[in-house]
């Protein structure tokens, strides 16, 4: 058996049986009492908030946020990930058969066909899953911005693992999440990704919630 990479690991617990909890488990009880941004408060206003026509949704999860974030059905949807059931689960809760399916990693460039370009682009709860440190991650800006229209919007969350403090709920999910490969994020601050950010977009905005950063970012730079 061929040994996985990083990348590949991180993804590896996206089996059907664990997105069947996956909602309730990390999206209820986890963002809300470990990492204290609880998702119905902030982050799924603010990917309700923030729907193009042309979406772009990268590490799609369960598709939580499409089933729940009122995505019009006129919205051309592209879903990217590098677990096949997260896309297969995504795209049946997104009930959208017509949605675009990419089994890519984020970490090289999007594989999107020439030319395309989206109104807006999604990532939540990505980042801290990447492997490396934030330098590594946040190539991953540079690569949406080449696919996302001079008047589109980014927005994210990522859980933090530098200059936050944990609960000892959220110290305990963070000890089992790292040493089980589920999140690389021992390094990840706020000005690295905040920098990086900055270094792609003119428009930044964030905040730091809990333990989670929250970001928005429009105009790309080229």
């Amino acid at each position: 058996m061929s040994k996985l990479t990083p990348t590949e690991r991180g993804i590896a617990i996206y089996k059907p049986m664990v997105l069947q909890i996956y909602d309730y488990w990390v999206l209820n009880i986890v963002n809300t009492w470990a990492w204290r941004c609880p998702t119905k408060t902030y982050l799924l206003p603010l990917f309700t908030s923030n729907i193009g026509s042309n979406h772009l949704d990268i590490g799609v999860g369960t598709g939580y946020y499409l089933a729940n974030g009122t995505v019009p059905q006129i919205t051309r949807l592209t879903l990217c990930d590098l677990s096949p059931a997260a896309l297969a689960k995504a795209k049946s809760r997104a009930g959208r058969e017509d949605a675009v399916e990419l089994l890519c990693d984020v970490l090289k460039p999007l594989p999107v066909g020439a030319g395309e370009k989206f109104d807006s682009v999604s990532m939540y709860f990505l980042l801290h899953c990447l492997p490396g440190p934030v330098n590594n991650k946040t190539v991953v800006f540079e690569h949406v911005k080449e696919v996302l229209k001079e008047d589109g919007v980014v927005t994210g969350a990522t859980v933090l693992g530098k200059g936050v403090k944990d609960n000892f709920f959220g110290g305990l999910i963070r000890r089992f999440c790292v040493f089980g490969g589920i999140m690389s994020n021992e390094t990840d601050d706020f000005e690295s990704f905040v920098g990086a950010l900055k270094a792609n977009f003119e428009v930044v905005e964030v905040d730091v919630i809990g333990v989670v950063l929250v970001f928005k970012a429009m105009k790309p730079k080229f």
